[in-house]
């Protein structure tokens, strides 16, 4: 049963719905970067002409192995890179990529791959080559990102996503050494035959003066061929693999917020249990899920996270915290029931590689300024 606040909430929120006062300035694009400042790290390439000319981009097929796919590359007068083709499994085949010649990039001082693309809706590889080798033949560490159908999106791809490989053997063990960075792939290889389009925008990274420069390991030895199932997943997989919150995920997947929950700091995450949404008026979600609501959308998701990986066992009876958009939200514990704004935790908690994720039992709702 809703306290009468939140009620109170709720029918403030359905209101600005109506009104539609939030949409002024609102587009579907307003989380791509556009100037330098505003990435906070490097440019690789931007795909000028000149930079094209020095990286020596080329298509490698698996015709080199036997296979039949095919790719094509060009650039656009746009100065965005449009790698195509058709991908094919016949002949033990099934990939193709888009390969630079040899560069030398320092890219320790930073946390990731940070890319601006329109796809088919396939998942691709981002691929790096630094000092890691394998019996004599260098490593290539590969992270993969998601596309959409015809739309621009922007892609984030920790370093410490990277896994090593070697024609098609994983190396978990090995490690990327970011202080030498020697060649840059796009790859394709996701064992589905049939055409690609992917465009690239540009290439930058993410969280300048965040990087850590790890030790490359040897990777002479045979690689494990599975990762540790222990280990920690991200926020997002671990929301996937609980099962209890497919409604905030659907959500965050219309929002397009997914691949920007890989911040340079660790987050606090208070997700609403698919009963909590559930709970909510009817077609109040379905309106938040409308293209022109998406800023709306955007606003709430976004009440439900803070910085920095708050314990609960840890906090005094009555804080204040800032929500990452702004808005405050009231943690609270009375009569030995610890609560957020008006929702109530449902242990246990989950601890993420990158944060913590508290479930409650209530949607909650930012106050109308």
């Amino acid at each position: 049963m809703f306290q009468t606040q939140t009620v109170l909430r709720i029918l403030c929120f359905i209101t600005l719905l109506k009104s539609h006062v939030f949409l002024e300035g609102a587009t579907s694009n307003r989380c791509i970067a556009g100037t330098p400042g505003s990435w906070r790290g490097q440019s690789i390439t931007e795909f000028t002409k000149k930079e094209n000319a020095d990286f020596s981009w080329q298509v490698v097929n698996d015709g080199v192995m036997g296979g039949r796919s095919k790719g094509n590359l060009e650039f656009t007068s746009e100065d965005a890179m449009h790698f195509s083709g058709t991908l094919s499994l016949e002949n033990n085949g099934g990939f193709s990529t888009a390969r630079s010649g040899p560069i030398d990039y320092d890219l320790s001082n930073d946390l990731g791959l940070l890319l601006l693309v329109k796809g088919d809706g396939r998942t691709y590889e981002a691929r790096l080559d630094s000092t890691a080798k394998h019996r004599g033949n260098t490593l290539s560490f590969a992270g993969e990102f998601q596309t959409k159908a015809k739309e621009w999106v922007q892609v984030k791809i920790p370093f410490s996503d990277f896994t090593g490989s070697w024609r098609g053997r994983t190396f978990p063990d090995a490690k990327l050494d970011t202080t030498k960075i020697s060649r840059l792939w796009i790859l394709l290889a996701d064992k589905q035959a049939g055409p690609f389009d992917l465009q690239v925008k540009w290439i930058r990274t993410y969280g300048k003066g965040k990087g850590r420069i790890e030790a490359p390991a040897s990777a002479s030895s045979p690689p494990t061929g599975k990762q540790n199932n222990e280990e920690q997943k991200r926020i997002i997989p671990s929301l996937e693999a609980d099962g209890r919150f497919t409604e905030f995920k659907k959500a965050l997947d219309v929002a397009r917020l997914t691949t920007f929950f890989q911040w340079d700091n660790p987050l606090t995450v208070f997700a609403p249990t698919d009963e909590a949404f559930a709970a909510l008026p009817d077609g109040l979600l379905e309106a938040l899920y409308e293209p022109a609501m998406q800023e709306k959308l955007i606003e709430l998701l976004s009440y439900h996270v803070v910085t920095g990986e708050i314990e609960l066992d840890k906090t005094p009876q009555a804080k204040t915290l800032k929500a990452v958009r702004g808005g405050r939200l009231i943690l609270s514990e009375n009569q030995q029931i610890t609560r957020i704004n008006d929702a109530q935790f449902l242990p246990p908690s989950i601890r993420c590689k990158d944060g913590i994720i508290h479930p409650i039992d209530v949607v909650l709702l930012p106050s109308p300024n």
